[in-house]
């Protein structure tokens, strides 16, 4: 794309990998975090018995009792909130270490 790949490179192009690899980490890490959040926030009732008893339980019994897709509640707030970190982030590591030593670090 461009003469000899020019176009593939600067901000732009920074910008749309960042973006593109935050929303893909944040798609893998969302079922993670439900289920840590639905362990920390679980009730226990009067004999002291938990609702899970463990992650895998209760990772069977949110997918039974509210669909495959509970996994992914509250994406788009996470992605939001990761989004610009990891744009700032990368592209900062990139243009520092293209300052420092000269090369691309990505």
């Amino acid at each position: 794309f461009g003469p000899n790949g020019s176009n593939f490179y600067g901000l732009p192009m920074m910008f749309c990998s960042t973006l593109c690899s935050s929303f893909i980490a944040n798609t893998v890490a969302n079922p993670f975090d439900v289920i840590k959040s639905r362990m920390q926030s679980m009730p226990v009732d009067a004999n002291g018995k938990a609702l899970y008893s463990s992650m895998s339980d209760c990772f069977t019994k949110s997918i039974k009792s509210e669909g495959f897709f509970v996994l992914w509640r509250g994406f788009t707030p996470a992605f939001v909130k990761l989004a610009p970190y990891t744009i700032i982030s990368l592209t900062l590591v990139d243009k520092l270490t293209k300052a420092v030593t000269g090369k691309d670090a990505l």
